[in-house]
């Protein structure tokens, strides 16, 4: 392995005039010199453009899109123009400690037979202020095999080999309006290569209302999990094939998007996972759609969820 490998970081950047220069100067602290760092302002509305043209390093590569093509789009270009001889993304709102680059590749240079990684990482809120930190033990041999094996994974740490990407190929362009692109990735990755996990918080997710994540157009978004899991399922031992995706993606509708109970007991899921407001309405919409003995079983586990994280939170304020 080279001892001083190239490492391209992808940022794509819409709007992002609050943090990037945050999540830029993350990168420029980096205690790994060897890097590019491709940003991608994706038709940015606000002053993005002004404050990237900011940087004078000449390790910054910055694109520009005339019209808006959003995330998934954004990313499938950049991965077209990396040199790198190993990539990694950094989310134009994020940031990154100074050792994340040396760490994970290090990693590389004790298991030259790894073909990529992925670390824990911190939540933060809009200032920075650490929210959670989140740790997961993840097999990927396991990942690759089982289709209900889903351990939740900050795509965003991922760090591969730029063989991989030749092998597998960019984002599939169907979960464009869906979101959830990069966990399907995941997985075809993990079928194509060794993978790693690092527990070690190398990646600060920033969390706030306008992410990417939570603005996605197809109402399929609501049970991707659902969706991925069946998609898994199908294409386990197959390649992808656009007849069996539709297929798929045609039974998780009837199934679930058709049933307003489902739909309301989803939000309301949602709602209380990323404390937004307006939770109480969704739980009592859903206790109105209830025509089931085991709809109403999950419902009370709904409040009874919620109930335990409030009085949780109670006894942590008092605690401190």
């Amino acid at each position: 392995m080279n001892p001083s490998p190239l490492i391209s970081i992808l940022m794509p950047a819409y709007n992002a005039e609050r943090f990037i220069s945050e999540a830029i100067h993350s990168i420029l602290r980096q205690d790994h010199p060897n890097w590019e760092l491709l940003i991608l302002n994706d038709a940015s509305t606000d002053k993005t453009p002004e404050i990237i043209a900011g940087f004078a390093d000449t390790r910054i590569r910055v694109f520009h899109h005339t019209q808006q093509k959003g995330y998934l789009m954004s990313c499938n270009d950049l991965f077209q123009k990396a040199n790198g001889d190993f990539l990694t993304f950094l989310d134009a709102d994020d940031a990154c400690p100074e050792n994340r680059l040396s760490r994970c590749l290090a990693e590389f240079a004790r298991d030259p037979e790894l073909d990529f990684l992925s670390t824990d990482h911190t939540r933060t809120d809009v200032v920075g202020n650490v929210i959670s930190e989140n740790t997961v033990v993840v097999d990927y041999l396991r990942y690759a095999a089982d289709p209900h094996y889903n351990p939740t994974i900050c795509c965003a740490t991922l760090v591969f080999k730029r063989e991989l990407l030749d092998a597998t190929g960019g984002y599939r362009t169907f979960f464009q309006h869906i979101g959830g692109e990069d966990y399907f990735w995941l997985w075809e990755l993990s079928k194509h290569g060794k993978g790693q996990h690092l527990q070690e918080q190398l990646y600060a997710y920033r969390q706030h209302s306008n992410q990417s994540s939570i603005s996605h157009s197809n109402p399929l978004h609501l049970f991707f999990p659902e969706l991925l899991t069946e998609l898994k399922k199908e294409l386990l031992n197959t390649p992808w094939d656009d007849r069996i995706v539709e297929r798929v993606a045609h039974r998780v509708e009837t199934t679930y998007l058709h049933s307003d109970f489902e739909v309301s007991l989803r939000k309301a899921q949602i709602a209380m996972n990323r404390k937004e407001p307006g939770l109480f309405g969704l739980i009592s919409n859903t206790f109105l759609r209830i025509r089931k003995p085991e709809q109403l079983k999950r419902s009370a586990y709904l409040v009874y969820s919620w109930a335990a994280r409030k009085l949780r939170h109670r006894t942590l304020q008092l605690d401190s």
